[in-house]
């Protein structure tokens, strides 16, 4: 387990910076353009902590382990889980809800696929540097 810690804060650490620079910054008038009346007014912080604690820790269990695999095979494992995390989230989004465009559900799967790819590169190195 201690073995998965570092690997875990470092991928925590990077899906928070960039999605922060993501959601915050970047693509915030996007989202806005695109489900602005779905959107909340305030972040709701208790569901945003559970998903940022444990996305993390499940990239890492499902791209790192078992230990022992190339570099290489970990992040694309890592960007084929955010690829289907964020897939099944949007496509799901984008066939039950009135409003949730299919450029929307494209570019958020997209940017989660990205972010989870260089969380999940982050937690390899780490864990190849620091083991």
């Amino acid at each position: 387990m201690s073995q998965a810690i570092k690997p875990y804060l470092a991928a925590l650490i990077v899906m928070g910076v960039l999605d922060a620079l993501w959601l915050g910054l970047v693509a915030k008038d996007f989202y806005r353009e695109q489900i602005g009346a779905q959107m909340a007014e305030q972040i709701r912080w208790a569901p945003a902590l559970v998903f940022y604690l444990a996305y993390p820790a499940a990239l890492v269990a499902l791209a790192l382990f078992p230990a022992g695999q190339p570099v290489a095979t970990q992040v694309a494992r890592a960007a084929l889980v955010g690829l289907v995390a964020y897939g099944v989230y949007d496509l799901t989004n984008a066939a039950t809800l009135r409003q949730w465009p299919l450029k929307l559900a494209l570019a958020d799967t997209a940017w989660g696929t990205f972010a989870s790819t260089a969380a999940g590169a982050a937690a390899a190195w780490v864990a190849q540097r620091f083991s």
